[in-house]
Parts: structure tokens; sequence; C-alpha cells
């Protein structure tokens, strides 16, 4: 997470970040990718599986209609429409005996073109696949019928048109014969009686030349007929059924494993998709330049998490447990690195009174206040840890030291009491002021100003004195003891703590007269990736197996 957002907002994110937002919040992702398969299968169980058909039709070149013999080429777009005409529709239902109305039978039929050919694909989806082969291949054969149909309809027109029409010409050609028969007789009575026969001879001559002509043009009129009778005969039929459907084996769509493959895909795509916009808005000090951006002050050391067994009671102060885990022994050695900050601080600043807090509870102030107190104390320094927690007392419990003796809170209410200091056995060097029996008003206690003559007491017998005070916004005790010490540690939790969140207790140490003179970045996993640290897991190994020896 970037502490200011909006001043690095035109920045591209790096592989880098990519990949911290992965490893942050993989739970996140492992959790969006069992939903996307969790999907994925109640889609597949939910869905009702469908079956789709498919039958060929062959539109050929035709000459329907024509008596020159020359073909047409066919217009594939028209003949989709037929296919998909409520015409073919209805006699698709007869055919198969259902009342489904056409629109109905239409909506589950599809024709496409097939590329570089004449051929059109049906393709029919129904829940039946037996009912999916049957509509497909009654939609192909009925619309070949029907092309066939109005092609031998076409010609047969054209034949009955010219009989008619040659029927007609033999009737012209009768009268006119007959005509031409009497016109004949009339002149030759009209030779014979002496009578000019000019009239007679002229109408015989056009009744001829009519004749004459009648006769040319039936002779045509039959030679088209005979080219018709013979194309009809001869013709190619206008469509063909080139491949009938089989009976579908396998349902229509994506198969289960596609399903949940995709289920898988788009789970993590957006699992991590969310994880980078979350990083994005994420404003949690996870790293220790947000820490020092917040807190005006250098990050002492980072702290891993402790294993699983280590995170609770005494098992907790990891300089003192058994465990030789590589994990327990990177936590030792980074309590270890904190060690040398602050001795290195202690020198640079002449400072021996330090104050441990954090901005809220469980963000483990306590336990790295007692584990430094250790790490301090193995190295021969005489340490005093004192527990300023009057509210929760949690030191005690982590070095198991007895409760109820007197402690802190006593000695706040009564100076003269003596014998608030308790040794830890098993670590020489290092002694406790216990918080004593929980007070009714522990921030008056603090607030009365005897524990900086407590702390004076103290600095001419120990090298470094420690103490533990609440965390910082959840009650005022440690910005009031904040004034008192030589400097203030701010303990940050990687996983919670967020850069608003420190302003806040940055502003609240420096109203009270703290100074902060650094901060601990606690539960930082950030280097704990298995491909990332093969160094230093080999380290881990050699300092485990010395550890055993």
């Amino acid at each position: 997470m970037m502490f200011d957002p909006g001043a690095k907002a035109n920045e591209t994110p790096g592989l880098e970040e990519y990949l911290a937002a992965i490893r942050q919040r993989k739970i996140l992702i492992v959790l969006c990718t069992l939903l996307g398969i969790a999907a994925a299968l109640f889609y597949t169980t939910q869905r009702q599986d469908s079956w789709e058909a498919s039958a060929k039709v062959l539109v050929n070149p035709t000459n329907v209609g024509t008596i020159d013999q020359r073909l047409a080429a066919p217009e594939l777009e028209r003949e989709r429409e037929v296919i998909a005409s409520n015409a073919v529709a209805r006699l698709v239902a007869e055919d198969l005996g259902i009342t489904t109305s056409p629109l109905l039978l239409l909506r589950d039929l599809e024709v496409v073109f097939i590329d570089n050919s004449d051929t059109l694909e049906l393709f029919y989806v129904h829940l039946d696949p037996g009912t999916a082969q049957d509509t497909v291949n009654a939609f192909a054969s009925n619309y070949v019928e029907k092309r066939v149909a109005e092609a031998q309809d076409l010609d047969g027109i054209t034949v009955s048109e010219l009989t008619a029409t040659i029927a007609e010409i033999d009737e012209e050609i009768a009268v006119l014969e007959d005509r031409a028969n009497q016109l004949s007789v009339d002149r030759s009575e009209a030779i014979a009686n002496g009578v000019d026969s000019t009239v007679f001879a002229d109408d015989l001559s056009n009744v001829r030349a009519e004749l004459n002509n009648l006769r040319i043009e039936r002779r045509q009129f039959a030679q088209d007929l005979n080219a018709a009778e013979l194309a009809r005969s001869t013709r190619t039929i206008p469509a063909e059924v080139l491949q009938f459907a089989d009976v579908p084996t396998v349902p229509a769509g994506l198969s289960r494993d596609i399903v949940a493959a995709l289920g898988l895909i788009l789970g993590v795509a957006g699992g991590i998709g969310l994880a980078f916009v979350l990083q994005r808005l994420d404003r949690t000090a996870r790293e220790s330049s947000d820490v020092e951006l917040a807190l005006g002050t250098s990050v002492l050391a980072s702290i891993p998490s402790f294993g699983v067994g280590y995170r609770t009671g005494s098992a907790s102060v990891v300089m003192l447990a058994g465990g030789k885990s590589a994990r327990v022994q990177r936590s030792r050695e980074a309590f270890r690195r904190l060690r040398s900050s602050m001795q290195f601080l202690s020198t640079s600043r002449d400072a021996e009174t330090f104050l441990l807090t954090s901005a809220r509870p469980s963000e483990g102030k306590s336990t790295t206040a007692v584990n430094v107190a250790v790490a301090l104390a193995q190295s021969s320094v005489k340490v005093c840890l004192i527990n300023a927690d009057l509210r929760r007392p949690t030191v005690e419990k982590l070095l198991g030291l007895p409760s109820g003796q007197s402690g802190l809170a006593n000695w706040l209410q009564d100076p003269t009491i003596t014998n608030i200091m308790v040794a830890v056995p098993s670590v020489p060097g290092l002694v406790v002021v216990p918080a004593g029996p929980p007070p009714p008003n522990p921030g008056e206690l603090l607030a009365t100003g005897r524990l900086p003559t407590l702390l004076d007491e103290l600095t001419g017998q120990f090298d470094v004195i420690i103490v533990d005070a609440p965390p910082v916004l959840s009650a005022a005790d440690a910005s009031t003891i904040s004034s008192s010490v030589d400097g203030t540690v701010i303990v940050v939790d990687s996983n919670r703590t967020d850069t608003d969140t420190l302003l806040r207790v940055r502003a609240d140490i420096d109203r009270a007269g703290g100074t902060v003179v650094g901060a601990i970045l606690n539960r930082d996993d950030a280097d704990t990736g298995p491909l990332l640290r093969k160094d230093r897991y080999a380290y881990e190994k050699v300092t485990a197996s010395r550890s055993n020896e």
C-alpha cells in the first residue's frame, strides 16, 4: 500500500506491487476461485441440456422458367429466407403431426451459409435429441419438396400456355381454311357463269397469305413447346438434401468441464482483480516506507509473524522459546536486529528510557516489549521492563511471573513501598516492574508525576529501561508517559494499522511533549514468499542446526 496514493496516482503499478497484492490477499483470491468454481458447478447442475441437430441442403443453379437452357446462379439469401419462412414451417408442422405454431418452430431454427459453396446448413435446437433430428430433417425435406414443386409448376404453366396458344392458332387456321375453300368455290362459279371473279380472287389471295403466316407462327410455337417439354424432362432440380441430420449425442453449448474451467479462470481473474483494487485503495501501513512517512521516523526492525504455536502466552516470547523451526529462527533474528537498532539509538541519542506502545490493542506491543527486553539482556545489557499497562497487564503472563504481587500501581499510590522489582530467573540481567493489582483510576495514577521519579531512580541501576504502556488511541496513559521517557517507539501491525491512524498517534505524542524515535513493523510477512527466500531459508537452516548442537 502506498502512503499517499494521491501523490503517485499517475504511477504505473509495477510487477512487485502486483505480486505483493497477490501475496497479501491470497486467501481472497482462493475464496473467489472457489466461488467461481461453485457458481459454474451450480449452473451446470441447474441448466437443462439442449440438443442441436444439423442438416445440409444444396441449392443448384437452375433454368426453371426459361426455354433457352441458360442456368441462373442461386440466390442463397433468398433461399435462406424461404427455408425460415412460415410456409415451410407450416409444412413441417403438418409433416410431424404437431400443433406447434410456425413462429415457435422458427425460433429454434438457424440457417447459415457455408463459405465458398452453394450449401446452406440448418441447425435446430430442442430439449429432446430425437425431436431435434426429426425437426431439422423435416425443414430440409419440405424446403426441397417445395422448391421442386414450384419448379414443376412453373414448367407446367409454360407447357400449358404454349399448348393453349397452339390450339387457338389451330382454330384460326381452321376458320381461314373454310373461308378459303368457300372463296375458291365462289370464284369457280363466277367464272362458269361468265361473271367477273376478280373480287373473289383478291379475297382468296389475302386469306391464303394470312393462313401462311398462321402456319409459320404455329410451327414456331410448336418448336417452343417441344423445347419446353424437353427442358422439363432434362432440367436440374432447384435444391436437394445434401446431408440429413443424425441424432445428436453431445448436448449443445459448453460442456460441464469447459464451464467448470471457465468458472476457475473467472474466479482466479476476479480474485486477482479484486486484490489489485483493494491494494490500490488500502491505506494499511504494510511497508516500512508507509510507516516512516506517517510517523516521520525510521523503522527500527520488521518482525515477521510467529508460527501458530507461538502466538499466545509464554510461547510468544520466542527469544526464550525452545522451537528451532525456520520461522522461529527468523523471528529471533528479527528481534536481534531490533536489539542492535535500539542499542545504536540509545548510544546516538544518549537515551536510556524507552516507551513501547501502539495505536490500538492487539497489535503486539507487549509481546514485542518482552522479546526485545530479553534480547537486550541476552547481550549482557542490564534491562528493566516496566509494565505501565495498568488496565490490561500482559508482561507478567508472558514471562510466567506470579500475579497479585506489588508493582507499579502500588508504588504510584505509596512511594514508600519497596521491592516492586522482580528478577526473571531464566534471563539474567532482566528485571521486571509488574503492573500490580489493577487500580480503579490508572489514568490518574500515571498523571500524578511520580513515574518520572521512579525512572530517575532506575536509570542509575540499568542500562536500558523499557516501559510497556497502553495503546495511544485507547487511553491517554501512553501520551502521559511519553513526556517522561527519552523516546517513544511505536509498534505497528502491518495487517491492521493504517496510515491515518499513525498520523493521529504521532500528533498525540507530539501534543503531549513526547518524542517518537522509531517504529517497529510487526507481523511483516512481505519477504516470506517460498520462491523468494531461498538464500534466507538456507541461512535459517544453518542457524537452526547450530541451535541443536
